[in-house]
């Protein structure tokens, strides 16, 4: 009795954790956040899911305040991907940073299904994460952004 108790617990745990899985979109594969400064420095949170929908919140100093929702083509998804794939994004170092004040802060990430990467900028970031952040921020501005 005991066993088929613990079997059945088993299977239903196992079940329920594979169904999820497979269909949650819960989770960013791409996501890029700019912080507030002292002066006019542009703040918003960007997030891509597996799906291909994004979503954005725009703070300050950005052309579109609160929230948006944008559904990304394929090829549009691919191209992002491609982009941090060609920055060869996991070789970077998860801090960049120095005893200096009033910079905004840049949050990249990234999870290409594999492997997963948060990446802070504060200061003294190599050109690559540098080139990689404006594509991102320059690829937001395509979008066809809904007002949620």
């Amino acid at each position: 009795m005991i066993r088929l108790i613990v079997l059945s617990f088993l299977v239903f745990t196992l079940s329920c954790k594979s169904t999820k899985q497979s269909t949650n979109n819960d989770f960013p594969i791409i996501m890029m956040e700019k912080t507030t400064c002292m002066g006019t420095c542009p703040a918003f949170i960007f997030n891509v899911y597996p799906d291909g929908s994004a979503t954005y919140k725009g703070t300050h100093n950005v052309t579109n305040i609160g929230d948006f929702i944008a559904k990304l083509t394929d090829e549009q998804l691919n191209n992002l991907k491609n982009s941090f794939n060609e920055a060869d994004f996991f070789n970077f170092a998860n801090v960049y940073s120095a005893n200096v004040s009033d910079l905004p802060t840049t949050f990249i990430y990234y999870h290409n299904g594999k492997e997963n990467l948060k990446v802070t900028d504060y200061y003294d970031a190599p050109d690559k994460l540098k080139d990689l952040e404006k594509k991102v921020e320059d690829f937001i501005s395509t979008l066809d952004w809904q007002k949620k």
